[in-house]
């Protein structure tokens, strides 16, 4: 099982999001723990994460999935009188109803390998805890190195610390940076890593991957878990080693 903040990372989405969900009766974990209040998640509710993400998408609300969920409606019904509703809407909807591809097709072609995050220096947004909120702390990064006239020495990534203590967990955006007084150094001697392909909405394949990998050959990971976006939309994830 995994924690909320375990949860969050693999299913690429904010913890923010899935305490609504929670609430809402939709994606309800599978465990509390009593004493230390935790909520733990097994692997088959990524499946029914991904299907309520993908019905966000299309703009239904939470009260029409969880009548989808619960077998109160039926799904084509729904989508139909979406379709109907607004012609923004239609493409999206006429893409996801033709689309029938299997959630569980493997798209991570890439090999497992133990190497280091190599040593940077970076500017850095801590204030940032949800994954929704990325692409606003990216763009600080950015403004605040052409500001500065700061030369940026490779792509941003994310660090998510602690997932295993739904108190502690953090989740900080790191942008790397040449001759910077006030940057804070990166550096990882040890990880399990794997270059990811697949596209960034399902990065939770090489997190389902690399826990699997350690799980299976013994390796005891940090709870400390990088993820690089490089240009080529390809994505290099990274968890520490003890």
């Amino acid at each position: 099982m995994y924690t909320r903040g375990q949860f969050a990372v693999m299913g690429n989405i904010g913890r923010k999001a899935l305490r609504l969900y929670h609430e809402e009766g939709l994606l309800v974990p599978v465990f509390t723990n009593k004493d230390n209040g935790y909520h733990y998640y097994d692997e088959k509710q990524l499946e029914t994460l991904e299907k309520i993400k993908q019905f966000r998408r299309i703009g239904l609300s939470l009260f029409e999935i969880k009548q989808i969920l619960d077998d109160k409606a039926e799904e084509t019904e729904i989508i139909e009188s979406k379709i109907s509703e607004t012609d923004q809407l239609l493409k999206e909807l006429k893409e996801y109803r033709s689309d029938k591809e299997p959630e569980q097709v493997e798209v991570c072609t890439g090999e497992i390998d133990i190497k280091p995050l190599e040593r940077c220096t970076c500017i850095f947004v801590n204030e940032n805890v949800e994954r929704e909120n990325l692409g606003m702390s990216v763009g600080k990064l950015y403004e605040k190195a052409a500001h500065e006239d700061l030369q940026v020495a490779g792509p941003h990534f994310v660090m998510f610390s602690d997932t295993d203590d739904e108190e502690k967990f953090s989740m900080r955006t790191y942008l790397p940076v040449l001759n910077y007084n006030d940057a804070v150094e990166i550096y990882e001697e040890k990880c399990v890593h794997l270059h990811f392909t697949g596209g960034f909405s399902k990065i939770r394949q090489a997190h389902q991957k690399i826990r699997k990998y350690a799980e299976e050959t013994g390796i005891r990971l940090v709870e400390r878990v990088y993820e690089v976006y490089n240009k080529d939309m390809s994505a290099d994830v990274y968890y520490a080693i003890e």
